[in-house]
């Protein structure tokens, strides 16, 4: 165990100072590509923000096509992960007046942590923080800036939603390893599918029962910050609710191969959430295919009284199922439900009967599934 992680913090620092060279290769070569401030959605209550994102060399990604072919898009996805980070620079936040000065990792991740004071609109669920870049990195160096969005409840927040992307929003078929990464090359944000019925649920829950709410909804899954781009296109393309998206780093550690493995990740992203809003009850959404039952089992176990309900798409073989059986039945005794659904279409109605969506919205929801598949 000690040579492992001795030999996971020398590949660690020798990955560190090859980065390194090579950028300052680029910048005494003047082959620097244009720079990019690329913040991730976050979130915040009412005392703090917190945001993550990236400082790196442009990617160059045209805007996904319906028509782009095959080798278009696996051309675009190793360009996600041939991505050019810019290590320990710094950054300016400005956020409600307030400022902080924060820098990028060895990676070109950057975290910003930030308490404000200034009251924030009324009903207003959405708000910027701007950064801009410190350090001169080339001569005569533009003003290199871009702006974030953190998610704040609001006073007609009544409950939260936190939910899987893969096999639960976005057809994926995780559970096999080689159509997963067909679909990932071969397919683009235009031409990956989500489950029918998801936008019109996702929709009515975060309006609530009265139609009129502002309920928040985060997105977590173990899918590379790599893909961050194609997945908020995608939910912008099918009107799927913006949320903070909560991906995970796949990069070396000094003490693992995998910075942060599946179901820790996921768990950990949960509690942070729960934690940050402590008064807040959420609704917990997932599938059968990895590890969710599980996961939001533990977290029923740890925040008792704060998990609405909890739905779970069923996308496994029967075995599989009666382990997720098993795992309701332990949740019934704590009264939290546990709905395995094949479609949408049995959450929608549970949720209508439980008051988290507007009565007659299952109806509707149920409706246009039905229209969806027979587009098909």
């Amino acid at each position: 165990m000690v040579r492992k992680k001795f030999l996971l913090k020398k590949i660690v620092q020798a990955e560190g100072h090859v980065d390194r060279w090579r950028l300052n290769r680029r910048i005494r070569k003047g082959r620097m590509g244009k720079i990019i401030i690329f913040p991730y959605r976050g979130y915040g209550n009412e005392k703090e923000v917190t945001i993550m994102g990236r400082v790196m060399e442009d990617k160059g990604l045209a805007k996904p096509n319906v028509y782009d072919s095959t080798w278009t898009n696996i051309k675009a996805m190793f360009r996600r992960y041939l991505s050019r980070e810019i290590p320990f620079v710094n950054l300016q936040a400005n956020f409600q007046g307030e400022e902080e000065t924060i820098r990028t990792d060895d990676e070109g991740y950057f975290h910003l942590h930030m308490p404000y004071q200034e009251p924030l609109p009324a009903d207003q669920l959405w708000h910027h923080v701007h950064f801009e870049l410190q350090d001169e990195l080339i001569p005569d160096q533009p003003e290199i800036s871009g702006i974030g969005e953190v998610m704040i409840p609001d006073v007609k927040s009544h409950f939260g939603i936190i939910s899987d992307i893969d096999d639960t929003v976005l057809i994926s078929k995780t559970t096999n390893r080689i159509e997963i990464i067909r679909m990932a090359m071969v397919h683009n944000a235009t031409t990956r599918l989500p489950f029918h019925g998801v936008s019109a649920f996702y929709n009515a829950l975060q309006r609530g029962s009265d139609g009129e709410r502002h309920n928040p909804i985060f997105y977590v899954s173990s899918s590379p910050w790599n893909m961050y781009d194609l997945l908020e296109e995608f939910f912008r393309l099918n009107d799927i609710p913006k949320g903070p998206i909560l991906l995970r780093d796949i990069g070396i550690s000094e003490t693992k191969f995998l910075k942060e493995k599946h179901a820790s990740h996921k768990l950990e992203k949960i509690r942070s959430i729960l934690s940050f809003y402590p008064d807040l009850p959420f609704i917990l959404i997932g599938d059968s295919g990895q590890h969710d039952p599980e996961i939001y089992q533990e977290v029923v176990d740890a925040y008792p009284g704060r998990i609405l309900s909890i739905y779970i798409r069923d996308v496994t073989k029967p075995e599989r199922r009666e382990e997720v059986k098993k795992i309701a039945e332990e949740l019934a005794k704590k009264k939290v439900d546990l709905i395995i659904k094949e479609d949408t279409a049995k959450a929608a109605t549970h949720a209508e009967k439980r008051n988290f969506i507007q009565q007659g919205s299952s109806a509707k929801i149920i409706k246009g599934m039905k229209k969806d598949e027979k587009l098909l």
